[in-house]
């Protein structure tokens, strides 16, 4: 008889652990101001953008933060503020495992493309940017709420931590989510996101005053499509040296081939990141920007860049 009763009370034993096992993403810290379950993320206007640089973003004074075990209080006005910049995405990653709270980590940086070292002095030219979870607004342990205007019900909402997640993922196929960091090869974001104050605990690219755009709410690749020749060119021509490249006829003949009437594309090849920056910032002289960059670990000059300017 008391076996029969064990069976009969099993599924909704297993129903219970299911249910406290799904609950335990997300995290703790702050999580409501993270994911917009906080009292106060009404006061984010989601319709009202500010363009900003990544230097700008540096530049804001660190608020007085909440204390450390207050994990609901938005600091007003500075975590209101939604803000579009353009940047370079170095790298990613999942922050997985039993103390990760399952956002996506994103380094981003300006040009020079440097970034904070986990637990050293901030370089001065990066920031962190993060995607919480969309099935996890309650947090680690299911105390918080369960709505947020990040995560509106519409697919297609332009401002979303769902949609978010899966650009990026579209973006990366090949992607790592096991907590390992992903190369993005410091390639042309623009990013809309809430600004936030995450306190320092040496992590890896954050800005000298702590503030992330956390959460993104939207991340696109501009120009990515743009360069689908050359890239396509870089890809299969071979390099035999391990110094700066500057672009070969075939290349540029590519280029030309996809940048339609006002502007002419070019690539060039470095086998480092600063011999790289180092090329283009030569070609400036000439008119060249970069636009990409791109890191193919199959060939020797592994770091590509995509360049720009006005067709004479």
């Amino acid at each position: 008889m008391r076996f029969k009763r064990l069976f009969k009370q099993l599924p909704m034993f297993l129903f219970l652990l299911l249910g406290s096992a799904a609950a335990q993403c997300g995290g703790t810290e702050r999580w409501a101001v993270k994911d917009g379950t906080d009292p106060k993320v009404n006061q984010v206007d989601l319709s009202h953008i500010q363009d900003v640089s990544v230097q700008d973003l540096i530049a804001i004074s660190e608020p007085n933060l909440p204390a450390h075990d207050d994990n609901t209080t938005r600091v007003v006005p500075d975590e209101t503020h939604v803000y579009r910049v353009q940047a370079r995405l170095v790298k990613w990653k999942e922050e997985a495992g039993e103390t990760g709270d399952n956002d996506y980590h994103l380094v981003l940086t300006d040009d020079t493309l440097k970034y904070t070292q986990p637990h050293k002095k901030p370089t001065g030219h990066s920031l962190i940017g993060e995607i919480p979870d969309p099935d996890c607004l309650s947090g680690a342990h299911g105390d918080f709420g369960s709505a947020s205007p990040f995560l509106p019900a519409s697919s297609d909402a332009q401002l979303s931590i769902r949609g978010t997640r899966r650009a990026i993922e579209a973006q990366f196929p090949d992607a790592v989510f096991d907590g390992g960091w992903n190369d993005a090869g410091g390639i042309p974001v623009e990013i809309i996101g809430v600004s936030y104050f995450d306190p320092p605990h040496g992590q890896v690219g954050r800005a000298p005053n702590n503030l992330e755009i956390h959460p993104i709410l939207s991340i696109t690749f501009p120009e990515q499509s743009e360069f689908a020749a050359v890239h396509a060119a870089a890809m299969t021509e071979a390099h035999g040296s391990t110094g700066i490249n500057r672009p070969t006829r075939a290349t540029e003949a590519a280029a030309t081939g996809t940048s339609g009437p006002h502007w002419q594309y070019t690539m060039i090849t470095a086998n480092s990141a600063d011999k790289l920056l180092a090329s283009a910032n030569a070609l400036g002289s000439e008119g060249w920007e970069m636009v990409s960059v791109a890191v193919d670990t199959n060939r020797p000059d592994r770091y590509v860049g995509y360049l720009k300017r006005p067709r004479k």
